[in-house]
């Protein structure tokens, strides 16, 4: 499958929807910086409400099980937030063991079938908006730090409190040093 950019997602890197934490960190070995876990067939408001917000500044990918809560949690995403870009796994590459999923999958096969998109994400000069240090000079880390970050939990419809986790997703939203101070200011 050969990605489909609007223009102005064009310049940056996608973000790839999955159901676990397991699926996560294979995608993140394969190269994926930007990968949101649903926690399974029972999403969260929270995680649908970010993934709009996302939306809004990168394609999205996703990458779900080949089996019936990977068709359920494909449908909630998409009808909640609209169609997504999607891989097609056959069934028969993600059984080992009696389980299916992504995890299973040898990851040479998960890997081609995330190529298109990987090869985008390699060649895409998008600069990241926030450094580590900025989260500590806007105080979201440290003494007042975790009222400072459920500030930006509530604007941005977040659906972590972590500071590591925070910082992940105002980088998946685009926000730079400038934006995210104006909001903590208000």
């Amino acid at each position: 499958m050969e990605p489909i950019f609007e223009e102005n997602h064009a310049d940056r890197r996608y973000l790839y929807v999955c159901e676990g934490v397991t699926d996560e960190d294979r995608l993140k070995k394969l190269g994926c910086l930007f990968v949101v876990p649903t926690g399974g067939e029972f999403i969260r408001r929270e995680i649908t409400d970010f993934l709009l917000r996302c939306r809004e500044v990168r394609n999205i990918v996703l990458v779900l099980d080949p089996d019936g809560p990977g068709k359920k949690i494909k449908k909630i995403v998409e009808d909640r937030i609209g169609s997504c870009l999607h891989i097609d796994v056959p069934k028969k590459e993600a059984i080992k063991k009696g389980k299916v999923g992504i995890a299973q999958m040898a990851m040479t096969d998960l890997k081609e079938h995330l190529r298109p998109f990987i090869r985008h994400d390699l060649f895409t000069d998008e600069r990241l908006s926030l450094e580590e240090e900025d989260f500590y000079d806007l105080g979201l880390i440290g003494a007042g730090g975790k009222k400072r970050r459920m500030a930006l939990v509530e604007k941005f419809s977040l659906p972590y409190t972590s500071a590591k986790k925070v910082e992940e997703c105002l980088l998946m939203l685009a926000l730079d040093k400038k934006k995210v101070k104006e909001i903590l200011d208000d």
